[in-house]
């Protein structure tokens, strides 16, 4: 079934409320994905736990949203070629989500259980609006300019970011207080939705009604379509080891530094550091998609994390010097990750939106959205099998050095799949 016609103008009112929401779900995402709840797991809800035991208990918390939005997204992104249906969808997610969050404020100390599951939930809240979200790409911009606003996008969210870790540097939330954060980071989220959960977009219904069972016949019909475009095929598939990996750093990177011994102060520091880098390196990553091609700018990221993790898993607390500067270690991780987080991000996002065939980007994203789900789900598993295969009982942090280290397989796998796209789009006539 064909979609309405693709956008062929730049639609600036739409593009400012779609690229907000960026701003706007950082509150959860840094909060909640990111920083404060992978610590405060570690140092609060998991107390009383071995160290095994909670860092496999914390990656299999990550891991369960994503299994469920990698069954659920394809069924959203067929609903979601109705308008009506997807702006509902994705003002509910977000409501629902940012109550969740807030609840988490409440969870006491060693209820590890409670603040998984609320974690969990709120996490499927999280991804079923990005699954919308993203479709929303193609409302915005036409192709050509989509590699830019997604770039601008992912920047907004680095400014969220950048401003929530200033908030917690002045010490607004602190000791007791840090899990009032929640609340604060689920209205946060709420508030600046709001641009994009009242603007209208001018979306043509399909002319057939879709149900429940419709969509699951179309799910199938599109995934024998999806399958059959080649460049669609390796892409997803290189995507699927890739954003796994980007997926893992970032949820895990908190947690990891907690427990090699970091202090939460130089934690702090180094999300911003990711922050300060991170705003220019997107705009820049956007801008040179445009000029040099996304694939090839992705495979550069790609390369870049590889060295990150392999490095990043060998790290201890301590000062290192650099041209004469010392700073905490973990800072030159973070430095690298904002350079390359960002950019990889926003142009998968923006070139599979000019794979697609035009009119069927709502539903191919609803399969997009799965395989990043999939991918989420694998990375967390592949660091809690690591770490118990390569467990050293002399050293307490070897199984999260270990989890660390076998992300880097993830993008060197993903790196390969995705120049095979490239040399397919090349042979096409």
């Amino acid at each position: 079934m064909q979609g309405p016609p693709t956008l062929r103008k730049f639609d600036f009112k739409a593009a400012i409320a779609w690229s907000l929401y960026d701003f706007a779900n950082t509150g959860f995402a840094m909060v909640v994905l990111a920083l404060i709840w992978p610590q405060m797991f570690h140092h609060v809800w998991g107390v009383g736990l071995d160290h095994q035991t909670e860092s496999i208990v914390f990656k299999l918390t990550q891991a369960l949203p994503c299994l469920v939005i990698f069954f659920l997204a394809p069924f959203l992104g067929q609903l979601a070629e109705r308008g009506r249906f997807r702006a509902q969808a994705l003002r509910f997610s977000v409501v629902i989500g940012a109550i969740l969050t807030m609840m988490l404020s409440w969870v006491p100390a060693q209820e590890w259980f409670l603040s998984a599951l609320l974690y969990a939930m709120a996490a499927v809240a999280f991804f079923s609006a990005s699954t919308f979200y993203d479709s929303m790409i193609v409302d915005c911009a036409p192709i050509g300019r989509r590699h830019l606003l997604s770039g601008i996008a992912y920047a907004s969210g680095f400014v969220a970011g950048f401003l929530i870790l200033i908030l917690l540097a002045l010490g607004l939330f602190s000791g007791p207080d840090l899990r009032w954060i929640y609340l604060a980071a689920g209205l946060w989220w709420l508030i600046f939705s709001f641009p994009l959960l009242l603007f209208s977009f001018p979306r043509q219904e399909p002319a057939v009604r879709i149900t429940w069972v419709s969509a699951l016949q179309n799910t199938l019909a599109t995934g024998k379509e999806l399958w059959a475009d080649a460049r669609v095929r390796w892409f997803l598939c290189a995507y699927i080891f890739y954003i796994d990996g980007v997926h893992a750093v970032k949820t895990s990177a908190a947690h990891f530094g907690a427990v090699l011994g970091f202090g939460s102060s130089d934690l702090v520091k180094a999300f911003l550091v990711v922050q300060v880098i991170g705003i220019p390196a997107a705009l820049a990553f956007g801008w040179l998609g445009s000029r040099w091609g996304a694939v090839r700018m992705i495979g550069v990221a790609l390369l870049g994390y590889i060295l990150l993790t392999l490095w990043g898993s060998q790290i201890s607390p301590g000062n290192i010097s650099l041209s004469g500067i010392s700073f905490p270690s973990v800072w030159l991780i973070a430095g690298g990750v904002g350079l390359v987080q960002g950019g990889v991000q926003a142009l998968s996002r923006s070139y599979f939106a000019e794979l697609v065939p035009p009119g069927r980007e709502i539903v191919y994203f609803g399969f997009y959205s799965m395989m990043g789900k999939f991918a989420a789900f694998l990375g967390p598993l592949l660091g809690a099998i690591a770490g118990w295969l390569f467990t050293n009982a002399g050293d307490e942090t070897s199984t999260e050095r270990a989890g660390f280290a076998s992300f880097a397989l993830l993008f060197f796998v993903g790196l390969i799949l995705l120049f095979k796209t490239q040399r397919v789009k090349k042979l096409k006539p």
